[in-house]
């Protein structure tokens, strides 16, 4: 059982077409059924931990001391 069926992001999902999706699963091709599934991931830890989930991408409005206001977009791992 994969990432996607115990966890379904609700919105700001990363799709499998994204080349965020595309550069975590490199250099295999991750196995998705339509270009716009959300992309799962499982990453194996050198102490033999694991963690699996969805990608999903966020921005965070920051206003600076001068008044202007940047919002990047970040991407998070929701862990499963």
């Amino acid at each position: 059982m994969g990432p996607s069926h115990s966890l379904q992001a609700k919105q700001n999902v990363v799709t499998c077409k994204d080349t965020l999706c595309g550069s975590l699963h490199w250099p295999s091709n991750h196995p998705c059924e339509t270009p716009d599934e959300q992309c799962d991931y499982e990453v194996q830890y050198a102490d033999h931990g694991s963690s699996m989930g969805v990608l999903v991408k966020d921005s965070f409005p920051l206003r600076f001391i001068n008044g202007s206001i940047v919002g990047p977009r970040l991407t998070f791992r929701l862990v499963a």
